[in-house]
């Protein structure tokens, strides 16, 4: 018997194998296919989209390469070209790598299309095959979602799964759903040659499920989105969709013509369907997130969940980081978890947007009392010298602690947001930002700026 069975070997999956042999432990984890270890993160996710707006970033400096004395004479950004070398240079690299890691960690791989659980100890493969574990560790992630009649079909109507499969650059698209895919993608597309992006969001702003960005720094995004082309409609739903004809009908009649593709982007579902979960006794919600009490253990004593099956930020990074907590919580019969008011979130667009813990508005309508800390790029001359905007907002007690954090620039998710986050988790006051002595010049160094 194994000590640990894990299904799904994405990025929670495979961080608990990888935790799980450091207590000396025999784990096999189940995944649907070599092609699919490291989840949708690294095939169709975060990895992918992170590329292609390193590639976006690129045509800006191009464009605007005259300020560094530089002749521009002109680029063709190539859309497929861009999406090929995302999976041969990035993405297989990285798989194949974390294949041959597992493998030289004793990890036991299984590929099956299907899994089934039997009872709490024995699940069963598509070919009739049953493993037995100690323990279970549920890391099945998400899929993309669907809205009203609006169905992907692979061809004209996309979702982020589909989108990598495109044959031709599209000249309008038309994005449904402005969260955070939906404006990384508008941004990406654009700058990749997309003539024409347009952007439906039924509620009245973008990003309106990403409770911890602060609203003015979301309408600044919007507004950069818009300057570059984006036509954007807020508090307003598709009503007819027209395929033959490249038609799409929005709400109050108003027609988009000659959409090549529609791409949505409404958010995503749990993979718990099919599983046979709720036979063995775990709950389920409404909505199919497996309800987990302290420390990841589902209703069932001995099976766990994590990521994206479980109400918690969908972010492979706190995927990971549960998974983490998870393995230990099952090896050293302990129940800790996650302090998420330190998880950061990025948005990764025409600005990067960051944030973590509370802001203002959450703030205030909670009734803690709180100072707003604001920094801009404006005297920064690493900052100027790379054209970068910037703004910060630092959310503090009257005392100096950290409650929360709000960076807008191009490029704040690599280090400037986790500045604050650790000065947040080791209790320290904002203060000691200040007093660092910081490189020169730097982007960092506006902490220096301060208003204490």
């Amino acid at each position: 018997m194994n000590d640990l069975i894990i299904v799904g070997c994405g990025s929670a999956g495979y961080e608990a194998a990888l935790t799980a042999v450091k207590f000396s432990k025999k784990v096999l984890c189940i995944e649907k296919a070599p092609q699919e270890l490291g989840g949708t993160c690294l095939n169709r996710g975060c990895v992918p989209t992170k590329f292609l707006r390193e590639g976006a970033l690129l045509t800006e400096k191009i464009e605007n390469s005259s300020f560094w004395g530089i002749e521009n004479k002109g680029f063709n950004p190539l859309l497929l070209e861009a999406i090929n070398n995302s999976q041969k240079k990035v993405i297989e690299p990285i798989r194949n790598n974390l294949l041959r890691f597992l493998k030289s960690k004793k990890v036991q791989l299984v590929f099956s299309p299907a899994v089934k659980f039997l009872d709490k100890n024995s699940v069963q493969t598509a070919d009739g095959k049953v493993y037995k574990g100690k323990f279970i560790l549920l890391a099945t992630g998400s899929r993309p979602t669907a809205v009203g009649n609006i169905k992907p079909d692979g061809e004209y109507i996309l979702d982020t799964d589909t989108f990598w499969n495109i044959k031709e650059t599209p000249k309008k698209v038309l994005i449904v759903g402005g969260g955070v895919s939906g404006v990384e993608f508008a941004y990406i597309l654009r700058r990749y040659g997309v003539q024409k992006v347009y952007l439906v969001e039924l509620a009245k702003a973008i990003l309106p499920t990403a409770e911890n960005f602060s609203k003015d720094l979301v309408k600044r995004l919007e507004k950069a989105l818009k300057n570059l082309g984006v036509e954007i409609f807020t508090s307003t739903t598709v009503e007819e969709i027209d395929p033959k004809n490249r038609k799409v009908v929005l709400k109050g009649g108003l027609t988009l013509e000659g959409i090549d593709k529609i791409l949505l982007t409404v958010g995503r579902k749990p993979n718990t369907d099919n599983l046979g979960l709720e036979e063995i006794g775990l709950k389920l919600d409404p909505k199919g997130f497996v309800e987990i009490k302290k420390g990841y253990q589902t209703e069932v004593e001995n099976i766990f969940a994590v990521g994206d099956i479980i109400k918690t930020p969908a972010l492979a990074h706190v995927a990971k980081r549960e998974a983490q907590l998870a393995v230990k919580n099952i090896f050293q019969n302990q129940r800790e978890e996650l302090d998420y008011s330190l998880v950061p979130s990025v948005v990764y667009s025409v600005y990067e947007l960051a944030a973590f813990g509370k802001n203002g508005e959450q703030l205030r309508r909670e009734g803690i009392d709180f100072k707003t800390l604001m920094l801009n790029f404006r005297s920064v001359a690493k900052a100027l010298s790379q054209r970068e905007e910037g703004l910060i907002q630092i959310f503090t007690s009257p005392d100096g602690q950290i409650l929360g954090a709000n960076i807008l620039c191009k490029k704040c998710s690599d280090a400037l947001i986790h500045y604050l986050t650790l000065v947040k988790k080791e209790r320290l006051p904002i203060k000691v930002l200040k007093e660092l002595i910081w490189a020169h010049p730097t982007v960092e160094e506006v902490f220096e700026n301060l208003p204490l």
